[in-house]
């Protein structure tokens, strides 16, 4: 059965790359401060849910740049609107409704 959850690491990767598109590999891990294995975990796993895919530099040194596929930028783009929905509830909190 596949996976239907994605972790935090995955949704890190996700958003990192919905603003820095075809990242090389160290720069995620640098920019979004995570540990080189979980993102090289994290990655792994979204390619294989057809989330992004990775190319080769055709010049020296050839790095291995991390792409959105489109339905990978669909994903991101509605995580993105679901954490601004969260962000911007947090700085209004609600009580929540109980009938009695």
């Amino acid at each position: 059965m596949k996976r239907t959850e994605l972790t935090e690491m995955q949704q890190r990767v996700l958003l990192f790359l919905l603003e820095n598109d075809g990242s090389a590999f160290r720069d995620i891990s640098d920019k979004t401060e995570s540990n080189p294995n979980a993102i090289k975990k994290a990655i792994d796993e979204l390619m294989e849910l057809g989330l992004v895919y990775d190319k080769r530099e055709d010049t020296f040194p050839r790095r291995r740049l991390i792409y959105l596929t489109e339905y990978g930028k669909e994903v991101a783009k509605r995580l993105k609107e679901i954490v601004e929905i969260i962000n911007e509830s947090s700085k209004h909190p609600q009580k929540p409704s109980v009938e009695v």
